[in-house]
């Protein structure tokens, strides 16, 4: 510990700070250009200052205020983002343009990515563009990371909270001449998180006489170590930028989860290649190339208890998965005139995904080290994309034609499926009515391809799955107003998708369950977001989410989406350096459908509905230290979302340093 304060203080009194710039070519689509494609559709976005702002320490929690976005925790304690509906399996999640999730599940923990190194996070709803390929039905999530400055950078950064919660960050970046760079080490330990203060025991969901078999205080198995360390290094000439980063997570944590399932991931570990280059050949072609590389290792051990280190106790000991992707993107952008743009696309990428389950003992006698073969599964997925945009004010069209095209290669559960085709087109049209005013109206196909898991798992997979299809319509309206001194903006979107062949993972016994085609399902809502800024020193957010999801085959809603919900965000910065930051959640309505074993039927669970406040307040000194203290669950509410007791009232307290 000692060691890592002296690295800390010599970093900040070596350099001095800078203003962060945008990593554009860690975008596919550059939202700062405006283009047609990124305004006939909802592209929301989060920057660096209202990540910290909010106290946020990973993305997971920085995601939670935005309009149309749910972030709920799975059985296994992991964190996954829910967009107007759509599971995060539906979602393309990116970091810097790069694919980034486990092969075989197709989903990527959001509680293990911390933010110090981001720069923005973006989400695109609805129609997005057909470059970024295929599987992006229920929209596009990207992670984009700083980048260096002509201004020496350097900050650190330390914090402590209840239960042993220590988390340490450095970073530093620089750009000399053409050449740039950016460092970030971040390390992150705890041993859980605190349950509400007047926790019930008895509670006979989530207390001791429950699944949980929880009593009160720490929240058992929620446990983390988290490392990560990030690094780009660019080269910017007049007409070439190249670029190659590289970043590396490794996380053990606890699984907070179900009381017959001690699990730990004993094992953690994700990084990423990412090379990307792009060259204006002239003044109507500019080429961008990328290829990357995405390695994904985890192993979850079984316990025998709680609080033992003993193997064993459940149908596994340890399972093990390791997966990769490997990809390409080339993309030309065509400006023929100051009327058209046209963009070609090609996207590949490579998926593989290895696990094997060992079981160590049986009726207490070690027998074998492992059981079962190494299973192998393998897939490609491609993508060709045509997207042309027409401009001539005040109207502005987009359309777009994508062919995609997902073929397993290898599976070991069973005979992989033919590869399957679709052609996925779309068009949008943006009406600038007034220079501040604009609407917008957007419809497309999508398509998404069934994952390894719900094809070729031995317990619940189904080979015979069709593509989910979506048709997504969208009309929003954009208002940015100034008058005197206030700011602000007000957006309203009402959005509509029609699903085929939703897969969903169903009980078709008290010990089996299938993933199969359910049919048809809708989700409709509405977004309204809102920000204005009366005088320098104050800035009010707040958004509203209506969603009315269907699920036409069971006629029921879809589970764990909630029907209404409510952020505001107030900030107040005094002129002696005190910033206030308060941020408040209402949740209202949402399902969770659950199999009673004890009765052979499904039984339909409404989650309670919870008000939630969080809180931080930053005092900085002069402009070089900052002293910050921040508390979540303001008001200890009791309230779950399907998964176990979530987090009572718990605090964090730091300072940072940044010259």
């Amino acid at each position: 510990m000692k060691r890592l304060l002296v690295v800390f203080i010599v970093l900040f009194m070596a350099v001095s700070a800078g203003a962060e710039e945008v990593f554009e070519l860690g975008e596919v689509v550059v939202t700062a250009k405006k283009e047609a494609v990124t305004q006939t559709t909802t592209v929301t976005e989060i920057s660096a200052e209202d990540i910290k702002a909010r106290g946020a320490t990973t993305v997971a929690e920085a995601l939670e205020l935005l309009p149309g976005v749910d972030v709920e925790v799975s059985g296994k304690g992991q964190q996954f983002v829910k967009i107007r509906g759509f599971d995060q399996s539906d979602v393309l999640v990116m970091i810097d343009g790069v694919p980034a999730y486990e092969a075989y599940f197709r989903e990527l923990d959001l509680s293990q990515i911390p933010i110090e190194s981001i720069s923005k996070i973006t989400v695109t709803k609805g129609a997005s563009s057909v470059l970024y390929g295929a599987n992006t039905m229920g929209g596009v999530l990207n992670i984009v990371t700083k980048k260096g400055t002509p201004e020496l950078e350097a900050s650190a950064s330390m914090y402590f909270g209840d239960y042993g919660t220590q988390h340490y960050n450095l970073n530093h970046g620089w750009q000399i001449g053409k050449i740039n760079y950016y460092l970030t080490y971040a390390y992150q330990t705890s041993n859980g998180f605190r349950l509400l203060g007047d926790f019930n025991p008895e509670d006979t969901y989530v207390g001791i006489d429950s699944a949980y078999q929880e009593d009160g205080g720490r929240r058992d198995l929620s446990d983390y170590i988290r490392q990560t360390v990030t690094s780009k290094i660019g080269y910017e000439g007049e007409a070439t930028k190249l670029y190659f980063s590289f970043d590396y997570h490794d996380n053990e944590r606890g699984i907070p989860t179900e009381y017959y399932r001690y699990w730990r991931f004993t094992d953690w570990k994700q990084w990423h290649l990412n090379v990307v280059g792009e060259r204006e050949i002239n003044d109507f072609l500019t080429l961008k190339v990328r290829g990357f590389y995405v390695n994904h290792d985890d192993e979850v051990s079984s316990y025998t208890d709680r609080t033992s280190q003993k193997i064993g106790g459940d149908w596994f000991d340890i399972s093990r998965y390791d997966d990769y992707s490997a990809g390409t993107q080339v993309h030309a952008h065509l400006r023929l005139d100051s009327h058209n743009l046209f963009k070609v696309g090609f996207n590949y990428i490579f998926d593989q995904n290895k696990q094997r389950e060992y079981n160590t003992r049986e009726r207490g006698e070690i027998v074998r080290p492992g059981w079962g073969a190494e299973e192998v599964n393998e897939a490609e997925t491609y993508t060709f994309a045509l997207e042309h945009e027409f401009h001539w004010k005040p109207f502005s069209i987009t359309w777009g034609l994508s062919y995609d095209r997902f073929n397993p290669i290898k599976s070991a559960a069973t005979q992989p499926t033919t590869d399957v085709k679709a052609l996925n087109p779309q068009i949008g049209i943006l009406y600038q009515m007034r220079e501040d005013t604009s609407v917008h109206l957007s419809f497309g196909q999508k398509t998404r391809f069934p994952h390894m898991r719900e094809l070729y798992s031995r317990r619940d997979g189904n080979p015979e799955l069709d593509p989910q299809r979506i048709y997504t319509l969208e009309v929003g309206s954009n208002h940015e107003f100034e008058w005197q001194k206030i700011k602000g903006h007000l957006s309203a979107t009402y959005f509509y998708n029609h699903i085929r062949d939703l897969i969903e993972l169903v009980d078709i016994s008290p010990d089996e369950s299938l993933y199969i085609n359910i049919g048809r399902a809708r989700i409709q809502g509405v977004e309204l977001d809102f920000d204005i800024q009366p005088f320098t020193p104050l800035w009010f957010g707040m958004n509203y989410t209506y969603l009315w999801t269907k699920d036409d085959e069971r006629v029921r809603p879809l589970e764990e989406r909630p029907e209404h919900k409510l952020n505001f965000d107030v900030r107040y910065r005094f002129p002696f350096g005190l910033n206030l930051s308060f941020q408040t959640s209402y949740v209202h309505r949402q399902y969770q459908y659950i199999y009673d074993k004890k009765t052979n039927t499904e039984i339909a669970r409404i989650c309670p509905d919870y008000i939630l406040l969080n809180g931080k307040i930053t005092q900085e000194i002069k402009d070089h230290l900052v002293l910050f203290a921040q508390l979540w669950n303001l008001t200890d509410v009791n309230y779950d979302e399907g998964h176990g007791p979530m987090p009572g009232r718990n605090f964090l307290a730091g300072i940072e340093l940044r010259y």
